[in-house]
């Protein structure tokens, strides 16, 4: 059993306990993304398995920013905390204490288009264009939405989930891939210290090089539906890329990505994230 989970970010080394972890196996002798199962395949940048675009202009983001503080500090109000000269950046200095924090990102995390007093449609649209078909957020597995995530890490937190593939949880589920691609835009506090950890090229991997739980994961005592992946081909080594605000990191549903540790000191990061479909 591991005591220990250890990963690489950049040139720096991180090191989370592992008591009470699921145990870890690898999959089995197959690459999962392909032409059926992945929607970035055929994109000129899929070997990667991501790119970062320019997306909005400075008049698009500062509306959209606006959207999402106010969304914030909404909630934050609802909760019954002081939100007097409130800034995103520094969110955690509002918050009385931890489970204030994940009342308000039970919220943050299952929101919808009506929540924001942005367009969503628009992004849609742009976000079409950008990988050459229509998008959609309604999920034609069950006709239903998807939700629209407000990713909120704290400074030195353990706000963030472990390295994984979001396609594993239906997979080991249902064992059915569910086409999807993932949409990442920074909103505040985005730094190299604390933006998105990818794993490039590692939607390539067949299953049985990846080291990972099959229920759920546990990094310091705190428990994830995600899927822990602890070694892709021997490897624990993770990167960050240098997104800047007004651009939108897409990449596959296939990619490993995670341990976003936010390891600045007194920045809250935050970032909006969200699956769409093919229409």
């Amino acid at each position: 059993m591991h005591k220990k989970f250890k990963f690489k970010i950049d040139d720096k080394q991180f090191s989370f306990n592992a008591e009470g972890s699921p145990p870890l196996k690898y999959g089995i002798q197959e690459r999962l993304s392909n032409e059926r199962t992945d929607l970035t395949f055929g994109q000129e940048w899929y070997e990667k398995g991501f790119k970062i675009f320019p997306f909005l202009g400075k008049t698009e983001f500062n509306s959209l920013y606006s959207g999402i503080s106010n969304c914030v500090r909404s909630i934050l109000s609802e909760k019954g905390i002081e939100v007097t000269n409130f800034q995103l950046n520094k969110y955690h200095r509002f918050l009385p204490d931890n489970n204030s924090h994940y009342e308000v990102v039970n919220k943050t995390r299952d929101l919808f288009s009506s929540d924001f007093d942005f367009n969503t449609a628009v992004f849609y649209k742009k976000l079409s264009e950008l990988v050459g078909f229509e998008l959609t957020d309604i999920n034609p597995n069950n006709e239903k939405k998807m939700h629209i995530i407000i990713r909120i890490n704290r400074p030195r937190s353990n706000d963030f989930n472990p390295p994984h593939k979001d396609i594993h949880e239906s997979f080991d589920r249902d064992k059915n891939v569910y086409k999807f691609i993932n949409f990442w835009i920074p909103i505040c506090g985005v730094s190299l210290k604390s933006s998105l950890p990818l794993v490039s090229g590692s939607h390539l991997l067949p299953e049985d090089k990846i080291l990972r739980t099959f229920e759920g994961g546990v990094i310091q005592k705190k428990k994830y539906n995600v899927r822990n992946i602890v070694s892709w081909d021997g490897r624990n080594d993770l990167r960050r890329e240098d997104i800047r605000y007004g651009n939108v990191l897409i990449f596959s549903s296939h990619l490993i990505h995670g341990c976003a540790i936010n390891d600045q000191d007194e920045e809250t990061r935050v970032a909006l994230e969200f699956r769409l479909f093919k229409k």
